[in-house]
């Protein structure tokens, strides 16, 4: 009985007809109006994958499909030799990845336009020691999850979002909609634009003037269609950030604001960061390990511990740290049940820094 009761559990999860329980499942999002975000444990590693959890993400309304977009960063690169490169995958995502590498994959739950989209709820990998990026959405509805899971802990940070209602930076620019493009308007001063999307990074400047081709005020860009992008107006210690995905001409938005140039900030019980000249962080351990994790827009990563034993790289307490010279991106700190995400921008030596609040799991807030 035990050994039928597990095959029809696996089908149930291949076939994503069949929400799987267990007490220890952590419950991420729960919107009865659009989506259920559970990690489930996966015990002995049967089901499909060798992860310690899987995701859940069920469409609570038929009528809306939910959008899924999927961003894994390696977890072999170094800040000596960092990984480079996202592989895009369309439909077989879950057959298996490379541990070496990164890879952005979107499809959706409950959909209608392919096969492959009707099941409902669906299931996807949840990588031991390695941090992602989930965006949820449909229409103005989204979600951003920070995910990260290591010794059978899960670590996440959600950001919730609406209808796109405009970005304004004191003191820097503003970003609207015009006619299904980004208006980006400076107010005065150089404005650096990063756009990534699906793999690829644009860069441009609003108002700038080490090109011809940056002098123009405003500047327009295309929105991404249909999957996660993020987009950051900055300029030293001034930032704002989209998240966003766009669907049917409709598109939602998490709009990120509250930026400053980088001196020193505290996740309780975790760790300080503080700005060094140039791209570079100061890291000091507060009691154990601390992960931390870099992307940047130009699809370089790499993973790190500072205060850790699992390798002698990791041991030193506190690191320094690199992040990229004029090119936008964010990293994570974090251990089991206390994280902090940053995104930033350094430009002329000048280090910016954006932390980003949200609905997470930790014991006790950041300070930021």
């Amino acid at each position: 009985m035990r050994y039928v009761s597990l095959v029809l559990v696996l089908f149930g999860f291949l076939a994503g007809g069949m929400a799987l329980a267990s007490s220890q499942d952590v419950v991420i999002i729960d919107d009865p109006s659009f989506v259920r975000l559970i990690a489930h444990p996966n015990p002995d590693y049967r089901l499909m994958w060798a992860t310690d959890y899987v995701l859940e993400v069920q469409a609570m309304d038929p009528a809306k499909p939910v959008e899924v977009s999927y961003l894994l960063l390696d977890s072999s690169g170094t800040p000596e030799l960092q990984t480079s490169g996202v592989e895009v995958r369309e439909n077989d995502f879950i057959a298996g990845w490379d541990p070496g590498k990164q890879y952005y994959f979107h499809t959706e739950v409950g959909g209608w336009a392919r096969p492959e989209f009707a099941a409902n709820p669906q299931y996807f990998p949840f990588p031991h020691y390695r941090t992602l990026l989930l965006v949820l959405a449909r229409y103005e509805k989204i979600y951003a999850v920070f995910l990260r899971e290591n010794d059978g802990q899960v670590t996440f940070q959600v950001l919730q979002g609406g209808p796109f209602q405009g970005l304004e930076v004191p003191g820097l620019g503003r970003v609207t909609m015009r006619d299904g493009q980004f208006e980006i308007l400076s107010f005065g001063e150089p404005i650096e634009v990063g756009l990534w999307a699906k793999g690829k990074y644009l860069h441009d400047e609003v108002a700038g003037f080490a090109r011809p081709e940056f002098a123009q005020n405003p500047k327009y860009y295309p929105i991404p269609h249909y999957g996660l992008f993020m987009l950051m107006i900055a300029r030293y210690g001034k930032i704002g950030v989209i998240i966003g995905n766009e669907n049917d001409g409709r598109i939602g938005t998490i709009v990120l604001s509250g930026s400053r140039v980088l001196g020193e900030e505290t996740i309780p019980g975790l760790c300080t960061v503080r700005g060094l000249s140039g791209s570079r962080i100061l890291v000091r351990a507060l009691g154990g390990p601390v992960e931390v994790t870099h992307f940047g827009f130009d699809n370089t990563c790499y993973q790190w511990e500072v205060g850790g034993w699992a390798r002698p790289g990791f041991q030193e307490n506190p690191q320094v740290l690199p992040l990229r010279h004029y090119t936008p991106g964010f990293f994570t700190l974090s251990r089991y049940n206390r994280i902090g995400v940053f995104f930033y921008n350094e430009n002329d030596g000048i280090l910016g820094v954006l932390p980003v609040q949200g609905v997470g799991n930790p014991k006790e807030p950041p300070a930021f």
